[in-house]
């Protein structure tokens, strides 16, 4: 799950657009200037070998796990820390840290994950099922600040750790070093799916901090001790994550030092071309200019997170659905794939992938009704509606624009608000804003992870339901999907569930946009994927080599 700030694909749109070549020009006058600076990222425009400097698309915030999950931390965290399970091309579980797939009893009460021999942590101490069972215990204790304490909900005493009765889970254990077994209070056949990916956490660093309050330690504002492929050296505000290999990895590491730079998209494409960048996410309508680019490679993957708008259900002029179906309604949301994605991506009617989600029962661009049903709802027109975002990824400053426009031609009177991740999220937690834009997430290795985002009882910051959206026939829906292991029957309940969803409109969905990733000819062993790169597991940094 990601929510907050999330994922974005920048393109600029057709629509009153400068011509690619002189949008990126005043952008490579100031990506000149940086390189004369004495900032160490640079280091790999002049050929160092052992330095990656990567785009980071927006700032950092916090480096746990705990936390209601930003993207550009999860990005960070996919570098520094490693999980049982990543998720391969076609969004199927794949091990990581495992030694093998999850194994799931026929029942579906009971998981046990097995863990490769030998690991370790990056300060060189064994990696063990102890640590396992230590972060599943700090994620599943509210205690802790944890975000993701919902998505143990079907563990065996879950209920008696969230309610402070007892000091663990009992139905998290360790039998030997490899091994964890969980036992469940009721069939969940989706689990590994919903915890397989987070990031493990060092017990021997921190097991001996009281729970309360942990997710506050200031590990997680500095987690020197990590197992992926590199580790944390500093973040330098505003500027850069600098990481270096880790020499305890399971992989050796090939590449010296990484730098994360949170620059906007327009800077990121530029800065490929001179060399002070070398792995970004571009714009679609960037293609023609970067595939000119000397020593620059470019290649795409379909992507299963999408763009969409948070409609903030906890005030009453956003619970009637017929408000929220013209809202969608009034959204040409085939055009922006058109204009501002350069037709590189695909419209969406659910949160749920692929053939799980409804056909047939899309939302048509059509403002005459859009209007009706808004009148049908008794919405007033005088009152302003803000519409937030972070800003600096061309698909969402665009579209934010042209969603405005289209908006107001209803009846909807939008304001447009720039913000940064940190105001976002607080707005989340208080619930003082209207409509979100963010984006991300993948839903299409286990569909279950759904309820995450629209679930009663997932509401942020507990959860990912930004929207507070909450149905009983959805969520009915969703727990006995969870209930069957059988994949066929499995399948055909959520089918019935996205149907649901479908016609209530927790989110205003727009469109999962195509990933375009260009990088210098000198990175070998990237194999891009359309998984967020905000998930644990996304990549295998460690096969990555610069020349």
């Amino acid at each position: 799950m990601t929510i907050g700030t999330g994922r974005g694909r920048g393109a600029a749109v057709g629509i009153g657009r400068r011509p690619v070549a002189m949008a990126l020009g005043g952008v490579l006058a100031a990506a000149a200037l940086a390189a004369c600076s004495s900032d160490p990222t640079q280091q790999s425009s002049g050929g160092d070998t052992g330095v990656l400097n990567m785009y980071l698309y927006q700032k950092p915030k916090t480096f746990s796990p705990l936390a209601p999950n930003n993207g550009p931390d999860q990005l960070v965290m996919s570098f520094i820390f490693d999980s049982l399970y990543g998720a391969d091309a076609s969004y199927a579980l794949k091990p990581r840290m495992a030694a093998a797939p999850p194994q799931v009893s026929k029942d579906a009460r009971s998981v046990t994950f097995t863990l490769l021999p030998g690991l370790k942590w990056s300060d060189g101490k064994p990696l063990t099922a102890k640590d396992v069972v230590f972060t599943y215990n700090a994620l599943a204790n509210p205690a802790t600040g944890s975000a993701q304490s919902g998505k143990f909900a079907a563990v065996d005493g879950a209920k008696e750790l969230a309610d402070g009765k007892a000091g663990s889970l009992k139905g998290v254990t360790a039998p030997d070093d490899t091994t964890v077994k969980i036992s469940l209070s009721r069939p969940a056949a989706g689990l590994p799916g919903l915890i397989g990916n987070f990031p493990i956490l060092p017990a021997h660093v921190l097991g001996r901090l009281p729970a309360k309050g942990l997710g506050d330690n200031g590990f997680f504002t500095k987690p020197t001790v990590g197992s992926g492929a590199f580790t944390f050296v500093q973040y330098k505000t505003d500027q850069y994550v600098e990481l270096a290999a880790n020499p305890h990895h399971r992989q050796p590491v090939s590449i010296k030092k990484a730098f994360l730079k949170p620059v906007t998209s327009d800077v990121a494409t530029a800065q490929l071309g001179t060399g002070e960048m070398d792995l970004a996410q571009i714009s679609p309508t960037d293609l023609p200019t970067v595939q000119k680019l000397k020593d620059v490679k470019v290649v795409t993957a379909k992507s299963p997170g999408f763009n969409r708008i948070a409609v903030n259900q906890s005030k009453a002029r956003f619970k009637d659905a017929r408000v929220r179906q013209a809202l969608l309604s009034a959204i040409d949301r085939k055009g922006l794939v058109e204009k501002v994605l350069a037709g590189a991506g695909t419209v969406v009617d659910s949160s749920f992938y692929g053939d799980l989600a409804p056909s047939g029962t899309g939302y048509a661009y059509d403002p005459a009704k859009a209007k009706s049903l808004l009148a049908a709802a008794g919405w007033d027109s005088s009152a302003p509606v803000t519409l937030s975002w972070v800003p600096g990824q061309r698909d969402r400053d665009t579209a934010a624009t042209v969603i405005q426009s289209q908006l107001k031609a209803v009846g909807v009177n939008v304001e447009l608000k720039q913000v940064q991740a940190d105001a976002l999220l607080s707005s989340y937690e208080d619930k003082s804003y209207d409509l979100a834009l963010f984006g991300g997430g993948n839903y299409a290795t286990e569909p279950s992870t759904v309820a995450t985002i629209d679930a009663c009882d997932q509401a942020y910051p507990n959860g990912g339901n930004i929207s507070r959206f909450c149905d009983g026939e959805l969520d009915g829906l969703l727990k006995k999907a969870d209930t069957i292991a059988e994949p066929a029957e499995r399948k055909s309940v959520f089918q019935q569930a996205a149907k649901v969803e479908n016609a209530k409109v927790p989110y205003l969905w727009l469109y999962n946009p195509d990933t375009i990733w260009a990088y210098r000819t000198r990175l070998s062993g990237f194999e891009p994927s359309g998984v967020p790169t905000n998930e644990v597991g996304f990549w295998d940094m460690a096969s990555w080599k610069l020349s």
